[in-house]
């Protein structure tokens, strides 16, 4: 019988198991030597919960909302560390409006967090930052710890937050444009909201007009009555009651006062023609300022015009100026603080440009620097419906434009607004 060959040994294809790297192992690790045995990867448990974090971001709810869900993932992921974000929200003024959010680790007090972008944690040794690819607006995200040194070769650590801006990057362009349409839907009704207040007040303003015109005819009749009331008086020489001689004369001047006020409201709200000629600005700012005596006197609010004595006329359309500076006035006066205000009219002429420099300043709350750039936009307000439909400054910015003039604010929040204007003079 033939013996079978002996069968050869099977080799042993068995793997070993892998060494397995706690988190804890990870972000606890001491400084000195141990730095260079820490793996250049991210462990898996690590990845599995970002991935869990990005499925369930708040999308919906914004750009702020998805920047701190993501800072609070990493926090949780990452427990001993300080971790934050850095980020322009759409819409902001600048790139300067940058948003910070920020986790700190147990221990660390918040009022001990950095404001500056590059550096949002100061009391801790080492911080890594990581630019969003994409960003034009230096919005970053942060990643700081006094025992890791973030060393970007071998640190896991700094791995993560470099893919978890990848995560960011898309996360906020998703939540940018799923907002884009609710915006818009909001904007357009704001709009339509606002053109209906500005509908009605035009209705209203065409409806006192014709008020203000049936009042010409007893006001006319009254100046009339009195005056022969006060010639018939005088005509035999002295008085019997010279304190009935003067009550008439009062009488006289409130009609005729009220009379010249009512002519000069029914020619203003009169369209104008367009065609500009020679203005007396001062004559302009007087009238303006009689038109708002009794908005200015409700705010407790005077007026201190400090007029330059070359300046005599420019060119323009009265009836337009004074609406610039009915505006501008009326401004002031929702403005004024509590106790009463005050508004200084200057004026000067710049004779190497041949313009007139016109500048209008109150003491009342100002406007805020992010607004600045806004106030001449129509509809722009931060007073509420109860003041009106934002649409002052812009018509006040179109009718300077159309006279070849122009305007800026200048204002300190909290310490009043200034308005600079500036015409050209009349020249024939």
């Amino acid at each position: 019988m033939r013996k079978s060959a002996p069968r050869p040994k099977r080799k042993d294809t068995t793997v070993p198991p892998r060494p397995r790297h706690s988190d804890t192992s990870l972000i606890h690790q001491e400084p000195s030597s141990q730095w260079p045995r820490v793996p250049d990867v991210v462990p898996a448990a690590w990845l599995d919960r970002l991935l869990a974090a990005a499925v369930d971001l708040p999308l919906a709810s914004g750009e702020r909302a998805v920047v701190t869900a993501v800072v609070e993932a990493v926090a949780a992921i990452l427990p001993g560390y300080a971790v934050g974000a850095c980020f322009v929200p759409v819409g902001a003024a600048t790139p300067r409006d940058q948003v910070l959010v920020r986790r700190l680790p147990e221990g660390i007090r918040e009022s001990s967090a950095g404001v500056d972008p590059a550096r949002l944690f100061p009391v801790l040794a080492h911080e890594h930052v990581s630019p969003l690819p994409g960003s034009t607006t230096g919005s970053t995200l942060h990643v700081a710890s006094d025992v890791d040194p973030l060393d970007h070769e071998r640190s896991p650590t700094v791995h993560l937050v470099d893919r978890t801006a990848l995560v960011l990057t898309r996360a906020l362009a998703v939540a940018r444009d799923l907002a884009s349409p609710a915006r818009t839907v909001r904007d357009a009704r704001v709009l339509e909201e606002r053109l209906m207040q500005a509908d009605k007040l035009a209705t209203f303003g065409q409806i006192a007009a014709g008020v203000v015109h049936e009042l010409n005819n007893p006001l006319t009749s009254i100046v009339a009555y009195s005056d022969y009331l006060i010639r018939k008086a005088l005509a035999d020489g002295a008085p019997r009651d010279a304190d009935d001689v003067e009550r008439l004369k009062r009488i006289s001047e409130s009609a005729n006062r009220m009379l010249r006020f009512t002519r000069d409201l029914v020619s203003y709200a009169r369209p104008s023609n367009g065609v500009a000629g020679p203005v007396v600005l001062h004559g302009v700012i007087d009238q303006s300022v009689a038109f708002c005596e009794h908005v200015l006197a409700a705010a407790g609010v005077s007026v201190d015009k400090r007029y330059g004595a070359d300046v005599l006329t420019v060119r323009g359309v009265s009836e337009q100026l004074v609406q610039v500076f009915v505006n501008l006035l009326t401004n002031a006066s929702q403005a004024a603080p509590a106790g009463g205000g005050q508004v200084v009219v200057t004026t000067q002429v710049d004779a190497a440009s041949r313009r007139v420099r016109v500048v209008v300043e109150d003491n009342g709350s100002g406007i805020a620097r992010e607004h600045l750039t806004q106030v001449f936009v129509p509809f722009f307000t931060t007073k509420g419906d109860r003041h009106g439909t934002g649409l002052g400054l812009s018509i006040v910015k179109n009718i300077l434009e159309a006279h070849d003039g122009e305007i800026h604010a200048e204002s300190d929040a909290g310490r009043g607004a200034r308005f600079v204007l500036e015409l050209p003079i009349w020249s024939r």
